[in-house]
């Protein structure tokens, strides 16, 4: 009896967070126009499957949705996925697909880790800031990875994760709102800053090269 009841437990801890995923989608099919409500589903199925992280953000926002509905389903996105995490991580590497593919996410945290040292140092505090800042690939899922191989508690990487998206989400909405309307009032200035922060991008990514073919 005690056994049947923890193995409906532990199903519950698997679905539910893709219950209320689908609850909230029923609720935006209600609230949204239909072809805000496609594109809803896509930029889902994007963030969930994809690393492009929460650069999907300005994406959605360009399609038509508000600052805040974009960052309000990120952030929805992330508190599901570390929920998720909390409760089943130990269970994921015994699934046959899902498997596989958390073992080349260690592969990828312990290379994270081997390339940014400062990560061990600094625990809670340097979770908290790779959750906040637009890191391609940083959401729930390497959050929590990352937060076990920290040895933090788990319930506590689910509370970094749900404060470092909601800084990073809304963060990162409102601002790409600024830059588009910034883009409406002042066609070429909106151009320079975009131009700038690529050129910003660019240059971080190849000095990124430069250290690491160095300490290759």
């Amino acid at each position: 009896m005690e056994t049947a009841i923890r193995d409906e437990y532990e199903i519950i801890r698997v679905i539910l967070p893709f219950i209320l995923l689908l609850i909230y989608i029923a609720v935006s099919s209600l609230l949204l126009p239909p072809v805000l409500f496609v594109a809803l589903l896509s930029i889902v199925i994007t963030y969930i499957i994809s690393p492009i992280g929460r650069w999907i953000i300005p994406m959605a926002i360009a399609l038509g949705f508000p600052w805040w509905y974009a960052g309000l389903t990120i952030w929805l996105l992330d508190i599901l996925g570390a929920l998720f995490m909390a409760w089943n991580f130990g269970y994921l590497f015994s699934l046959p697909r899902l498997g596989p593919i958390m073992e080349r996410v260690i592969q990828r945290i312990e290379d994270i880790l081997s390339t940014h040292p400062w990560l061990e140092r600094f625990t809670e505090a340097a979770l908290l800031l790779y959750l906040t800042l637009p890191i391609q690939g940083a959401g729930a899922l390497m959050g929590s990875v990352i937060g076990r191989f920290l040895g933090i508690d788990p319930w506590r990487v689910f509370t970094i994760i749900v404060i470092g998206s909601l800084v990073g989400s809304f963060g990162m909405a409102l601002g790409s709102d600024a830059l588009r309307l910034l883009l409406i009032g002042n066609i070429v200035l909106g151009i320079a800053i975009i131009l700038l922060l690529a050129g910003i991008m660019f240059a971080g990514y190849l000095s990124f090269r430069a250290i690491r073919r160095r300490r290759l």
